[in-house]
């Protein structure tokens, strides 16, 4: 299980991660951040099972990095730090359908108990590398090895892919033609630029199906950056041959 922590007070980050590595058969890797840019920077190689979270931080508070986060649909489950009690501070939290919302000084108990019962829950879930492994389109999306330039391009499509990517975007990114960039793709992964983006793009979305039940087919297709929740079934059911609610039904009943 990944946590990553975000705090602008470093000792409440190394306190929390301190204790949270002194807790017997619990096998995390816990990850400690001091403002919500420098999260999402470590959420670019680092993907957290659970996000604990301050809401009063500089230029970026804690709900607006949540915000990001389920944006790029990388992490659906929060705890939430504050200082105060605040009605509105709660009433965002529900909202946000944290797991929590937790007054400083944190109640370790309350905290642990979490953590323990999430990772038993964690425990149960579906292998989603299983399951991905079961749909021969969707492997090998990435090979272990490309290019420095394959592989910065490759980095900015899995940082945006929830956004209407084109060759145009990826040459002025690049600085490279987009042929050229379109001869990259073909030679060191034997497919297309738009098989690559619809590749991912399906990983993500079965993703979010297995992992993130309270979310429906129009908000999963809206983070996923098709156009329509028509779009995301029709090419959801060529690819994989099944509708997207067929695919949840299948691995989660």
């Amino acid at each position: 299980m990944n946590i990553l922590i975000v705090d602008d007070e470093p000792v409440i980050v190394l306190g929390i991660v301190k204790r949270i590595q002194r807790m017997e058969n619990l096998y995390t890797q816990t990850v400690g951040a001091y403002s919500g840019e420098s999260a999402l920077e470590i959420m670019q190689d680092f993907i957290p099972d659970m996000l604990i979270t301050d809401i009063q931080m500089p230029h970026m508070d804690g709900f607006a990095l949540i915000s990001r986060v389920r944006e790029k649909g990388i992490c659906p489950n929060y705890i939430i730090l504050t200082a105060y009690e605040n009605f509105d501070y709660a009433r965002q939290a529900v909202r946000y359908h944290a797991i929590d919302y937790l007054v400083k000084p944190v109640d370790w108990t309350i905290l642990e108990g979490h953590l323990r019962d999430f990772a038993m829950q964690s425990d149960k879930k579906v292998d989603l590398e299983r399951v991905l492994g079961e749909f021969p389109v969707l492997r090998d999306v990435r090979p272990d090895m490309q290019s420095h330039l394959l592989g910065k391009i490759i980095k900015y499509i899995e940082t945006n892919y929830m956004k209407e990517i084109s060759l145009t975007q990826l040459s002025i990114f690049s600085g490279i033609s987009e042929n050229y960039i379109c001869n990259l793709f073909k030679k060191e992964m034997d497919q297309t630029f738009l098989d690559f983006v619809c590749k991912l793009r399906l990983r993500k979305a079965i993703e979010l199906l297995i992992t993130d039940e309270d979310r429906n087919m129009r908000e999963i297709s809206a983070m996923l950056g098709y156009r329509s929740e028509r779009q995301f079934f029709r090419l959801f059911k060529a690819k994989l041959s099944m509708t997207p609610q067929q695919l949840r039904e299948a691995y989660l009943s």
